[in-house]
């Protein structure tokens, strides 16, 4: 158990921001102890009778693992009495209803919208409204997302509202209004993001689909966020071991490569006895990945496999493995491939795996357990702390998401890691792989760039009704 006093001074710093400050987004890199951090500003709240409780809102699994875990982890946070909330919606609805014995009331993302519905029938001047935290609130950075919208329309419920995030801005500038928006209950930008982003941004595409920012308008936007966050500055990262990102390229052989081709001329390719369509450009990109990566799935629901190139790579991943390894995986057919490999009984974090289970291989591998673990992005990119485990990854292919990217490397390479950790990456030459890896590290250089310009100019916000000096 870790005790207080080895907080480091940017935690305490950002612990002491978000205790004089109604409205907050803490922005630091995974890893940095974004949860002790909020925990601990709640914490001291309580104790001095400004609030009384706090609803969290996480992913699922963050929700279920990472909270408790910090929670238990630290001795100042051991008498905390929290609940996570889980069940059917009517046991849901007993636990949300027993709030004022618990001093948290901690709820996955997934069931948002049941939560804003079952929150209407209590009063203003209940303690369930003194605080909301919404952990990786870049999650609801999609202005038409039903969650969002939900939470925005009922925010000011609450008294005060702190966000947190490791990528506040995966994708660009837009995708700070909707958590600013929150946050702020529009304060800040108001609460229509189409009427900001007409007056920031322009077209440009005929249907509007994509938007670029006008001159000066991506500076404007992050002196005008910068003083509701915190986030660390550069002299007070934490000092983590060298991360080695290898590309590693194969070729397609002739066959898959004519497959390849027919899709990207022709919108159809034959694939083994199999003609393969694809109703639109879009459609024939996502088929291109899988022949990159091996496979295509075809019209019916059949899988034809195109090449064993990629499988060429995993075995030699394995057969060299120095030391434990998550394998990230994007298709099904991916997996299903790893576990023709290593086994049927391969622990993996993906679709398909319970809670019960998940939480046993997340265990399992922090002790050391598994040589081998399976991981998909979009199941344990968030919040899962996996450091303790490996210092090895190997990426089947790479992902379109910058954020998920970013997140599921920071599972290993974060604060805690001791090893020099190796990220591999299987790119197949001249395929949307490249494309892939184009759109990750151009729009993570933008986020850089935006955390440096926070770094750089960010301060308090005074608490709502104190003057600023």
């Amino acid at each position: 158990m870790r005790n207080k006093s080895e907080l480091r001074d940017y935690q305490n710093r950002m612990i002491g921001e978000l205790y004089e400050t109604d409205e907050r987004i803490v922005v630091a890199r995974p890893g940095g102890g974004k949860t002790v951090v909020g925990a601990t500003a709640f914490q001291e709240l309580k104790r001095d009778g400004h609030i009384r409780h706090a609803i969290v809102l996480a992913p699922k699994r963050v929700a279920r693992i990472v909270w408790p875990d910090e929670l238990k982890n630290w001795s100042h946070l051991a008498g905390l009495r929290y609940q996570v909330l889980s069940g059917t919606p009517r046991q849901r609805a007993e636990m949300l209803s027993q709030a004022p014995d618990y001093d948290l009331t901690i709820v996955g993302l997934d069931v948002t919208e049941w939560l804003m519905k079952e929150l209407e029938q209590y009063p203003d001047d209940h303690c369930l409204f003194d605080l909301l935290v919404i952990d990786e609130i870049s999650r609801l950075r999609n202005p038409t997302g039903v969650r969002v919208k939900r939470i925005l329309r009922r925010a000011k419920r609450w008294r005060m509202r702190w966000g947190m995030s490791g990528t506040l801005r995966p994708s660009g500038a837009e995708d700070l209004f909707m958590p600013a928006a929150v946050v702020t209950d529009g304060k800040l930008w108001g609460r229509s993001f189409y009427e900001w982003r007409a007056k920031r941004f322009f077209p440009i595409d005929y249907n509007g689909y994509a938007w670029a920012p006008r001159d000066g308008a991506e500076q404007v936007i992050n002196r005008e966020i910068a003083p509701i966050c915190s986030i660390l500055r550069d002299d007070e990262l934490p000092q983590l071991p060298p991360l080695n990102v290898i590309i590693d390229r194969v070729e397609l052989p002739p066959t898959a490569r004519k497959t390849y081709a027919d899709m990207f001329d022709k919108l159809f390719a034959h694939a083994n006895d199999t003609t393969i369509l694809a109703a639109s450009a879009a459609v024939a990109t996502g088929k291109l990945a899988q022949i990159s990566a091996g496979f295509v799935y075809g019209n019916d629901g059949t899988t034809e496999l195109i090449h064993d190139e990629k499988r060429q790579w995993v075995q030699d991943i394995v057969d060299n493995a120095v030391g434990p390894t998550l394998l990230v995986y994007e298709y099904r057919q991916d997996l299903e491939m790893l576990r023709d490999i290593l086994g049927q009984d391969l622990p993996y974090l993906g679709g398909g795996v319970t809670n019960v289970d998940s939480d046993a291989h997340i265990a399992a591998w922090n002790r050391g357990e598994l040589p081998f673990m399976a991981l998909h992005p979009a199941s344990g990119g968030h919040g899962l702390n996996l450091q303790s485990g490996g210092s090895d990854m190997a990426w089947i292919s790479p992902t379109w998401s910058p954020e998920n990217h970013e997140q599921t490397i920071a599972r290993i390479f974060r604060s805690g890691q001791t090893q020099p950790v190796v990220v591999r990456i299987c790119v197949a030459t001249n395929t949307v792989d490249e494309m892939k890896l184009d759109r990750v590290y151009s729009k993570m250089s933008a986020q850089e760039a935006f955390e440096k310009f926070l770094r750089a100019n960010g301060r308090a916000l005074p608490r709502a009704g104190q003057a600023a000096e």
